[in-house]
């Protein structure tokens, strides 16, 4: 590293005493790249909008393939994820990642992880839940693009699909189970805690449902078994109020982010001076060459 450090300032000391209009190409074309990269990161941000303030989470590629079984099948598995705690007096989190397996057509397969510590009773009442705002356009009832998943009592026969209606949620039959929508949970340990607890792991494919890239989502658990402490959710709102909900945003990129802004800027800045110096070591050594073949 200190080996890299001195040829770096010895590039810098050269670009100083050698050709200062290569020197100024250098500084444009650095310049050039800095703005680029600026011009990236002002397309990324993305405009605010009314989801609940302090809820947003990123939505990363996976990196570990996922098997939708209601345990961590390997000590790996979840790693890829970001991870959010959930609102309450309970401890609960989710994790979530995609991926596309295919292009043509589109499929985009989101996958959550949701485990709840202090869950450790199988009780009908439990449920997990999930919804949507997948134009994403707030409002503060649910409508047609906005979806709701319950999973209740930890068995397929308490699953129930939901869409707004403008005023509220009507039941729908229209998905199938297993190809655009699966649900597995169980009560068992994970590398997260190493006492039994209820375990969840859910897919969605989101272009079968219209869900686009950035959605408005709640994540929500109950615990039959603790009552008094209601529903742990993220954020804490209301299942009927979209405008409420936090935002997940889409990223093409896994976890952790290997480069950051910074970072390429620093590496692009770094490749053009030493670009300048060869090429201008290289004019130095063609124009020596040919002085002395007119001598």
């Amino acid at each position: 590293m200190e080996y890299f450090f001195k040829e770096i300032e010895q590039i810098w000391i050269d670009e100083i005493n050698g050709d200062l209009l290569t020197m100024k190409r250098a500084v444009l074309v650095a310049f050039c790249i800095i703005a680029l990269c600026s011009l990236g990161l002002v397309m990324k941000t993305r405009t605010a909008r009314a989801y609940q303030p302090g809820y947003e989470v990123n939505d990363h590629t996976a990196l570990n393939a996922c098997t939708v079984d209601g345990n961590w099948t390997t000590t790996n598995e979840w790693t890829d994820a970001a991870e959010k705690q959930l609102d309450g007096s309970l401890n609960v989190i989710f994790r979530l990642k995609y991926t596309v397996p295919s292009y043509e057509p589109l499929i985009v397969y989101q996958y959550y992880l949701i485990e709840f510590f202090d869950d450790t009773t199988d009780d009908p009442g439990d449920y997990w839940q999930i919804c949507y705002d997948g134009a994403p356009d707030g409002g503060t009832a649910p409508k047609t693009d906005d979806i709701r998943m319950d999973f209740v009592g930890h068995n397929i026969t308490g699953f129930t699909f939901y869409r707004g209606n403008g005023t509220g949620w009507s039941p729908s039959t229209a998905y199938a189970w297993g190809t655009n929508i699966y649900i597995v949970d169980g009560l068992g340990t994970s590398p997260l805690s190493s006492t039994p607890h209820w375990i969840a792991e859910i897919m969605i494919e989101h272009i079968y449902f219209g869900i686009q890239a950035d959605q408005w989502i709640r994540v929500a658990a109950y615990d039959e078994s603790n009552g008094g402490a209601g529903v742990q959710a993220w954020p804490e709102s209301s299942v009927n109020v979209p405008e409420d909900w936090g935002v997940s945003w889409s990223t093409n990129e896994p976890i952790p982010e290997a480069l950051t802004i910074g970072v390429m800027v620093l590496l692009s800045s770094v490749s053009v001076l030493i670009a300048s110096h060869y090429f201008r070591k290289q004019s130095r050594i063609e124009s020596c060459s040919s002085g002395k073949r007119e001598k």
